[in-house]
């Protein structure tokens, strides 16, 4: 399953591995029961994330925003598909955890929801902004080429630049093993107890 999902006190957390099939019905589902078990906010957790489909993407972040432009792929030739979001959304807050592995598809979601004013906590991203078509050969291989380039919805791009995180926590180096393996405790993660209590000061605030 790539989107896994627990309360933390009173904090939604969501897990996404990875934007592949199925990815975006697991993660409604999953916000939908935190939801009905009193989540007052949400953190979405896309460290080591390498990416999918927009298709699964855009899905997600329309279930959570309200209406507006939300994806922009544009061709070599200037043509411009535009992808937008209907008026329902969630409206509690959230916040984003990422680090320098969160690529393409991870970076584009957790970019999208900062212009939204949603803060993200971890590393300075990557900076993909292209997408792939696989071209299958005769003897069973494939050719990946880069054929379009996404943008935010006022029109700039991530490539070679990536999100710069509203706060900036880095992890050691056996830390992040550990959180690579699925080994670092709630406690022991620090950019996941920064957001929490981002979280928990947006809260108070009556943010």
């Amino acid at each position: 399953d790539p989107v896994s999902a627990k309360m933390i006190g009173s904090v939604g957390y969501v897990v996404i591995e990875n934007f592949d099939d199925g990815a975006a019905q697991s993660f409604c589902k999953s916000v939908d029961e935190l939801l009905e078990a009193g989540a007052k906010a949400l953190l979405f957790d896309v460290r080591f994330n390498g990416g999918g489909y927009v298709r699964e993407m855009t899905q997600m972040l329309d279930y959570l925003l309200p209406e507006g432009v939300i994806f922009i792929h544009g061709d070599a030739e200037g043509h411009n598909d535009v992808t937008t979001s209907d008026a329902a959304h969630v409206d509690i807050p959230m916040a984003v955890l990422v680090n320098s592995d969160s690529y393409s598809a991870a970076e584009y979601f957790a970019a999208l929801l900062q212009t939204m004013g949603v803060p993200v906590i971890g590393e300075h991203t990557v900076g993909k902004g292209y997408s792939q078509q696989a071209i299958y050969l005769s003897d069973g291989s494939a050719l990946i080429l880069s054929t379009k380039k996404y943008y935010l919805p006022d029109g700039s791009s991530l490539a070679g630049i990536g999100i710069a995180p509203d706060y900036i926590v880095e992890l050691a180096g056996d830390q992040r093993t550990l959180l690579y393996y699925d080994q670092l405790s709630v406690e022991e993660d620090l950019q996941l107890q920064t957001a929490l209590q981002v979280l928990s000061d947006i809260h108070l605030n009556g943010g």
